[in-house]
């Protein structure tokens, strides 16, 4: 028998934030002279990501490291370049709104691959803290996805069986993990795409929830 929906776990970038429509990162690419999509690749493929990620290294390291790659060898230059990277990416008033509508009729859920410094940002610079029941982040607990352990960790947090949770991410292999486990995966490519995935769930939604 299928069972209800009981909660529904977000991914965060990309999701939650979306960075891949940041126009300052096709800037940041021009000003160091690289190719379309070489400074996302740089920075959250390479070797010292998937440290940072799991928790072995600081982001500060991380950082220090990603720096260097790119010609950046102070504090301040890092610092700058931070900024001027970050500095489009907030969160989507739909997507916090749609979870902010889910609490209290479901449970709610953050599962992310991020650094140590991710939870402290939630709060102070997304403004999504307190908005999960559940939050897990990949450097706090040492594992990362798609890694099968880290989806079971969120289900136990969140005290759901696989078959009763969503999940939504935009990263395909992570998605394919999920589904893997027997949760409801939905591949998010946008917000206006996700509201009838999730009613094709079952998941009631706000009378006035539009795709517009």
């Amino acid at each position: 028998m299928k069972l209800d929906i009981e909660a529904i776990i977000f991914d965060f970038g990309g999701v939650m934030v979306p960075f891949n429509q940041m126009d300052s990162l096709k800037e940041q690419e021009a000003r160091l002279g690289l190719q379309p999509g070489k400074l996302a690749e740089t920075l959250w493929q390479s070797a010292d990501w998937r440290l940072a990620e799991v928790g072995a290294i600081t982001d500060e390291e991380y950082w220090q490291r990603s720096g260097a790659r790119l010609g950046l060898h102070t504090p301040e230059a890092i610092r700058n370049f931070q900024q001027d990277l970050f500095r489009d990416a907030k969160a989507d008033p739909r997507m916090a709104d749609l979870v902010r509508w889910l609490q209290g009729r479901y449970r709610t859920g953050l599962l992310s691959n991020a650094s140590d410094v991710l939870p402290r940002l939630l709060r102070e610079h997304y403004g999504l803290g307190g908005l999960f029941d559940v939050e897990v982040f990949s450097a706090l607990v040492g594992l990362a996805k798609p890694e099968p352990a880290i989806y079971h960790l969120a289900l136990e947090r969140l005290g759901t069986a696989p078959e009763a949770t969503i999940f939504v991410d935009d990263y395909e292999p992570n998605v394919e993990a999920a589904a893997a486990l027997g949760i409801r995966a939905i591949h998010f490519v946008g917000y206006e795409v996700l509201i009838p995935a999730l009613q094709r769930q079952g998941v009631v939604l706000a009378p006035d929830t539009t795709t517009d």
